[in-house]
């Protein structure tokens, strides 16, 4: 593992930090193409993430205090972020409740542009889920698989690489979603559709993942608020066909397409 990628005088750099930059700079560059591509204020969603990114660092260190405390972390060490501890979870909820707040001030299609952060948001986790390899971190339980690797954290023996695993399913949504956008009907399908594929991608890592305490019936805190996001998804989804008040283009029975021809 490399958790330092080099050292200087001044300073280090920790791969964990660096991908996890890298990771949401390229999320922002392919949102913001996005949501150029559809007409909107690029401008305006780029201070969004600006300011999406402290509340996510927020939210992903609440409940990562929440849900190991207080085996790893205390509240007085919440700005202890040296000792490590962010949830992916905990950026994703912080940052659509602050990204649904600030779209409401600035008057600007929450549906639609939320659609250009699902479209970016799953190759910036691919990204950045290397970081947590380097760092040789969230890995995996035991295992004598062909590319089971060794993490120093976790003491003798070759472990599931679930950074990989998650990379590479963060890396096949963002594909697919990058393939099938052009056929959505409404707008919110491409988000929707991210958040109901990584949860259920996470809830089956979680299978494999070490460390992680299980919370109730048998499943870990990931696990539980992956199928709540699955489940949320879907209804939104369903509500969102039913009114049709995101319908990207407009119904049309088929006497209307017949006059046209």
């Amino acid at each position: 593992m490399y958790p330092i990628l080099f050292s200087t005088p001044w300073f280090n750099v920790y791969s964990y930090g660096l991908l996890i930059a890298l990771g949401y700079t390229l999320g922002t560059v392919l949102i913001l193409r996005e949501a150029r591509r559809d007409g909107l204020d690029a401008n305006a969603i780029f201070d969004m993430l600006l300011l999406q990114l402290i509340v996510g660092i927020c939210g992903s260190r609440l409940l990562f205090v929440l849900e190991y405390t207080p085996e790893k972390l205390n509240f007085r060490d919440f700005f202890a972020f040296e000792q490590g501890g962010l949830t992916f979870y905990g950026a994703v909820i912080s940052s659509i409740i602050f990204d649904l707040l600030y779209l409401k001030y600035r008057k600007m299609p929450f549906w639609r542009v939320i659609d250009c952060v699902g479209y970016g948001l799953p190759a910036g986790i691919a990204l950045a889920r290397i970081g947590c390899l380097l760092n040789g971190c969230c890995y995996g339980t035991s295992c004598s698989l062909p590319w089971a690797i060794r993490f120093a954290n976790a003491g003798t023996g070759t472990y599931h690489p679930t950074q990989l695993y998650e990379s590479l399913g963060a890396l096949a949504i963002w594909y697919l979603i990058y393939r099938l956008r052009q056929w959505r009907r409404n707008y919110g399908e491409i988000f929707l559709a991210c958040m109901a594929s990584y949860g259920l991608l996470r809830f089956f890592i979680e299978f494999v993942r070490a460390e992680n305490p299980v919370v109730v019936l048998g499943m870990t805190m990931a696990q539980i608020i992956g199928l709540l996001m699955i489940a949320a998804a879907f209804v939104a989804w369903k509500k969102i066909a039913a009114s049709r008040s995101q319908r990207i283009l407009p119904d049309q029975n088929p006497v209307e397409l017949a006059l046209k021809s």
